[in-house]
């Protein structure tokens, strides 16, 4: 693969922007801000999804406001060295350098007291937040739920991009045999992938990679994952990536030297939910239904007590311009953290063109784990897999 020009269209985003325009005055308002971080955050920021979709802007490890009024759009660049990016990248907005605390100033420039909703405020940070209410700004009605409503359906050229990135992911798949054949610490692992990774195309990309004679949980940072494969070890590879800003997501396992028994179980269970939750997925049925699919085959598969001892993260989430999808996400639970809110309720249908990341998980302290990953787009004809590396566990040498 290679580096592919931005496949957001100067027409398309001014569509996406003109929607926005739309909600904005049907609540009152008469133009609409974006905030967001850049992508450096990864899967840590909801707004720059957000931001992106709207924008077409990523600003990397910076902030940046876009400012969407009947005869304008404004792209307020936080960081100097971003400007003349900005500039040649996105020449249908007026970008401009304005450091954050002087974004009110701005407001107060421009927009003269009129009503101004927002998106993406919620992750704006104390100080900047404090230096817009200085200024006079007060934050009209939030639209986040109203703007992602917008981001449920994938176009067509988006999906091409997720098809890019998921892509990515099977090749990095597709590399992990070799890779454990070396011998090294997994961190050095990831990070040889993570450039392979970027070198044929991804502009973002986070591995996660637990080899041990019993997998316990997702390791991602060096510290935790300085173990070297030996014979009897699990391996479970978590790939998130992106392709133009459009994510890609997937999960395999499997073992060196041949998989114990009790490990085969496990991966057993993970491979009965992903298909109970896959079939959850078809037009028509209640967005929450995977969720509930997943959990019932985990019911009865293991008993209660068992399920206690088990530590988990979320069966899915939503995918698109962000790691986790608002309003396609909150209905799978955060098992990981034991005081998160339950999956919520959700008055939403699945259609065609919603894409998902399933990745039913489990670890068993002592004992191993297993988890499986999917990126799945809902098609009038059902649910179809956009990752084609098989999910068998693989035995390497």
């Amino acid at each position: 693969m290679m580096v592919r020009a931005p496949s957001d269209t100067t027409d398309l985003l001014a569509e996406r922007r003109d929607a926005l325009l739309h909600l904005a005055r049907d609540h009152g308002a008469e133009c609409a801000a974006v905030f967001g971080f850049g992508s450096a955050l990864g899967a840590g920021s909801a707004s720059h999804g957000a931001l992106r979709f709207f924008s077409g802007w990523d600003g990397h490890e910076s902030l940046s406001l876009l400012i969407i009024t009947s005869d304008s759009a404004y792209l307020l660049v936080g960081s100097p060295f971003m400007l003349p990016l900005a500039r040649e990248l996105r020449p249908d907005l007026a970008a401009e350098h304005v450091p954050p605390l002087d974004w009110g100033k701005v407001f107060a420039a421009r927009m003269h007291g009129t009503c101004v909703a927002t998106v993406g405020f919620g992750e704006l940070p104390r100080q900047v937040d404090a230096g817009l209410t200085a200024d006079g700004f007060a934050a009209g009605p939030s639209l986040d739920d109203a703007a992602a409503r917008l981001r449920l359906v994938k176009d067509a050229a988006a999906l091409s991009r997720h098809r890019d990135a998921a892509a990515l992911c099977d090749l990095l798949f597709g590399r992990l045999g070799a890779e454990l054949a070396r011998r090294r610490p997994a961190w050095e692992i990831q990070l040889d992938l993570e450039t392979e990774a970027r070198r044929q195309g991804a502009d973002y990309c986070r591995t996660w990679l637990t080899i041990a004679p019993a997998a316990d949980y997702p390791r991602y940072w060096p510290a935790e994952a300085r173990r070297v494969p030996e014979h009897g070890d699990q391996v479970l590879f978590g790939v998130a990536l992106t392709a133009d800003g459009h994510w890609g997501h997937g999960i395999r396992m499997g073992s060196i030297g041949p998989q114990k028994a009790e490990h085969r179980e496990l991966a057993g269970h993970a491979g009965a939910m992903l298909e109970a939750g896959l079939s959850a997925l078809r037009p028509g049925l209640p967005l929450a239904g995977a969720e509930r699919a997943m959990e019932a085959v985990l019911a009865e598969r293991v008993d209660g007590s068992e399920r206690q001892r088990m530590r988990r993260f979320r069966n899915g989430h939503g995918l698109g311009f962000s790691y986790e999808e608002p309003l396609t996400t909150a209905v799978f639970r955060q098992h990981f953290d034991p005081g998160a809110p339950p999956a919520a309720a959700s008055d939403l249908v699945l259609a065609p063109g919603m894409l998902f990341e399933l990745h039913p998980n489990l670890f068993v302290p002592g004992l191993g784990g297993a988890a499986l990953g999917e990126m799945v787009l809902v098609t009038p004809e059902g649910p179809e897999c956009l990752l084609h590396h098989p999910r068998a566990c693989r035995s390497w040498d």
